[in-house]
């Protein structure tokens, strides 16, 4: 049996959450024994993570990312806790392989893998810098993973920035994300599309545009908003949902204002089950300024629902223009509002980028190839029969750590 500690923040339910969980989900529990190590806030609820974890009766270790909220003082020893709850985990446990998902995880984690001589991989979900504090926490992540054994990368936009920061190319690979199949039958999905739009109030020949992700600046949102005015100038009878939340949700409620939007724009806040929301979509629209392989596209796919993204990240590499989707540039409200109107005016377009969509994910980004891949890269680090770290003499290690102790100071 190969034991692995997974380490991850699932302070929100994002892509790398969901990512995290459908590998829970699937992995070969006759072979692997994953136990996922979760960064936590102590004062706020239970994660919907932490619950569906229990859900598949998984037990899982939980370490406080501080003692309080940052809004009553900072807590000036919180990475020193984490690092020490983390060394007492490791010391009694005995892990194979340490999976660390995210800066944060990777910060904790892989100091300790080395410390203990247990092989580390990291799974890079990709990087926000829209703060100063999350430049600082990639400059040390980046620095970091030079250290690690193993690093997979959501997207090859993600691979050729860990490479242009001097990671060896050699140990980092793609693996673009994956979902689980729908097991709705086509009379099920359409039932549910139905009870759905009525419960939304969106009329039959409302065409009901969605985004499913988190609320936030890099997510391109004002753009979509933008585009959503427009088709209603246009007089095309158009409604818009996000599904999600965020820190951008104020911000975008005043833009709704601004642009009036009230009657036309749904903010459901967060779901636990995104994916039953899915049928109700006429079309997807990911208009996002960065990503890696986002979960949501993939799904909406998944469910046939034709689709309109932003040409960045590794969403080229999952839409191919006008066969399973339509690419944009991002930053362009126009390019939606004509994307949109094409799909509305040709629906031979509309069926064939359907078709092409579930077609797509069932080919290249079916879950059950995914956990394979991943299992393949525990079943390689787990049978070295020596780990030896890049600096492996006392000096360099200790000069490193140095540095490392220098860093987290001004945290």
């Amino acid at each position: 049996m190969i034991n692995v500690a997974f380490i991850l923040t699932p302070i929100d339910f994002g892509g790398a959450e969901r990512v995290s969980l459908n590998l829970l989900k699937a992995y070969d529990r006759e072979k692997y024994n994953i136990v996922p190590v979760l960064l936590i806030r102590p004062w706020e609820e239970k994660t919907f993570f932490a619950r569906e974890v229990e859900k598949l009766s998984i037990e899982y270790l939980s370490i406080p990312v501080a003692i309080r909220p940052l809004e009553d003082g900072k807590d000036y020893f919180r990475i020193l806790n984490c690092y020490r709850i983390l060394f007492s985990i490791l010391r009694k446990e005995t892990f194979s392989i340490i999976h660390t998902n995210g800066y944060f995880a990777d910060i904790i984690g892989i100091p300790l893998a080395k410390f203990f001589r247990i092989p580390h991989m990291s799974t890079c979900h990709g990087y926000i810098d829209n703060d100063i504090n999350l430049k600082l926490y990639n400059i040390i992540d980046i620095f970091l993973l030079k250290y690690s054994n193993q690093i997979i990368s959501v997207a090859d936009n993600i691979k050729n920035k860990l490479i242009k920061r001097g990671i060896s190319e050699n140990k980092i690979s793609t693996i673009t994300n994956a979902v689980l199949l729908p097991t709705l039958t086509s009379k099920e999905i359409s039932k549910k599309r139905i009870l759905i739009r009525r419960e939304l109030n969106i009329k039959n020949d409302e065409t009901l545009i969605g985004y499913v992700g988190r609320l936030s600046k890099e997510k391109g949102l004002k753009y979509l908003l933008t585009a959503g005015k427009e088709l209603l100038d246009a007089g095309l009878p158009v409604k818009i949902i996000l599904i999600g939340d965020g820190p951008l949700r104020e911000d975008l409620k005043a833009l709704m204002d601004n642009l009036g939007l009230q009657n036309y724009v749904i903010i459901t806040g967060f779901k636990e089950d995104v994916t039953a929301m899915l049928p109700a979509l006429d079309m997807f629209i990911l208009p996002s300024l960065t990503e890696g392989t986002p979960m949501a596209l993939l799904e909406a796919m998944s469910y046939g629902i034709p689709v309109v993204a932003t040409l960045v990240g590794g969403i080229p590499k999952v839409i191919n223009n006008r066969k399973n989707g339509l690419l944009v540039s991002p930053s362009n409200s126009s390019e939606i509002v004509n994307a949109v109107m094409e799909l509305i005016n040709d629906k031979n377009l509309w069926e064939k980028i359907s078709q092409g969509s579930k077609n797509s994910i069932q080919e290249r980004f079916d879950l059950k190839k995914w956990v394979r891949k991943i299992e393949t890269f525990y079943l390689d680090l787990a049978e070295k029969k020596k780990y030896r770290c890049y600096h492996d003499t006392i000096k360099d290690w200790i000069g490193n750590f140095w540095n490392l102790l220098i860093i987290i100071r001004y945290l």
